[in-house]
């Protein structure tokens, strides 16, 4: 995880390798750390992550969420405000505990709480997925996720880009109704882009929506 490159650097552990980029940093000492923990037993593999779990929390609270941390490349920023970096670890988390109750065989866990935080960082993907589309200044897009950890986030295009506007505005060029399962599947590449636009309700401009559920919101 991000928080445990940061801290890990910091202390002497891990550290980027000349030209190395973070996504592959990730994936190289998480290899690194499946292949050394290869005989360790479930039971002690669960302490560990309580253990680690709680380092983690305690680090954050040291630091200032102002601060400049590690890029969050489907975010587009780089470096990234620590805040932002806090929570798209949470996410990372957030979505590796959701695949292991899947594996053995629970259901999404249900607690809008944990959720909503999630689905608000995902949401931050939505500038940079529509980097590449061009449309009038103001031009709006509404993605709606239904339910109690669901919300409304609007991206407007710029003069040099797109942005997540605070005050929508009533008549959107485009808008994306999504279920929460399908959200969160969507932007962590759980399911295609084609089959989240199959089950949403879309309404206006169908190029722009199609574009909207191109949203990546994980390292890949």
């Amino acid at each position: 995880m991000a928080a445990d490159c940061v801290a890990g650097a910091e202390a002497g552990g891990p550290r980027f390798a000349p030209g190395e980029t973070l996504e592959r940093f990730i994936h190289r000492i998480n290899d690194e750390w499946v292949q050394a923990h290869r005989g360790v037993s479930p039971a002690a593999l669960t302490d560990m992550v309580d253990l680690i779990g709680a380092q983690t929390a305690r680090f954050y609270e040291t630091t200032d969420p102002a601060t400049p941390s590690l890029g969050v490349s489907w975010a587009g920023a780089d470096p990234a405000p620590r805040w932002l970096d806090t929570a798209r670890d949470l996410t990372e988390f957030w979505t590796h505990r959701q695949q292991i109750r899947h594996a053995v065989g629970l259901t999404t866990d249900p607690d809008p709480r944990t959720l909503s935080v999630v689905l608000t960082t995902f949401m931050r993907a939505l500038p940079h997925t529509l980097r590449g589309i061009d449309a009038d200044p103001g031009t709006q897009i509404h993605v709606h996720v239904t339910g109690p950890a669901g919300g409304t986030w609007t991206d407007t295009a710029t003069n040099t880009g797109w942005s997540l506007a605070p005050k929508p505005d009533s008549s959107p060029a485009a808008r994306v109704e999504l279920d929460p399962e399908t959200a969160w599947r969507l932007c962590t590449r759980g399911i295609t882009p084609a089959t989240a636009v199959a089950s949403a309700r879309v309404e206006g401009d169908r190029h722009l929506a199609e574009a909207t559920c191109r949203i990546v919101s994980v390292i890949r």
